[in-house]
């Protein structure tokens, strides 16, 4: 597995980066969530969610409504003030990470929205207060990410990154780094 280095000089944002892939996690999320073609195929295939449980049924109001939120959402991760406070962004992803000190996952969405709860999610493992690494994103239109396949295989992208760093001896920052320059 291998780790970059989101924001130059900070050592607070990482994100995984696979080696078949030529962007890390964090820029493929925003890519696919700036690009029409990808949305209009992901809403078009996930239509009865967005419906349902948003209750919109133009696909055009959807795409826009993600360009319009994935700008919101990378301004919150990747622009200062935000960047320095990512605990404010990154929320446990339920009770269990709630409770662990570190290499918990995590949730980031846009908390403060306007018209509707945010369906766009980026996620991540903390590593210790305000340190995360991205392992990746989703468009979560339904209540638990177990219920579809394409916000399961996030999940299961949380737990293998938390598994290998745990088995990789990683508890805090420090030993995050000594990982990587190995």
């Amino acid at each position: 597995m291998e780790f970059v280095r989101i924001l130059k000089d900070y050592d607070h944002l990482w994100a995984v980066k696979q080696p078949d892939k030529e962007d890390d996690e964090l820029t493929d999320i925003f890519n696919r969530w700036n690009n029409a073609e990808y949305l209009l195929n992901f809403f078009m295939k996930n239509f009865n969610d967005l419906k349902s449980y948003f209750h919109i049924e133009r696909i055009s109001e959807a795409i826009a409504e993600t360009f319009e939120d994935a700008d919101a959402l990378e301004q919150l991760i990747l622009e200062f003030p935000y960047t320095e406070n990512l605990d404010n962004i990154f929320h446990p992803l339920d009770i269990t990470d709630a409770n662990e000190a570190s290499l918990s996952r995590n949730k980031a969405r846009n908390w403060n929205r306007n018209r509707h709860t945010s369906w766009l999610r980026v996620y991540a493992i903390r590593i210790e207060p305000n340190i995360y690494i991205v392992t990746g994103g989703a468009i979560k239109l339904i209540r638990t990410m177990q219920e579809r396949e394409h916000t399961n295989r996030e999940l299961d992208k949380l737990n293998s990154c938390k598994n290998y760093l745990k088995s990789h001896g990683v508890f805090d920052i420090d030993s995050f780094v000594e990982l990587i320059n190995e």
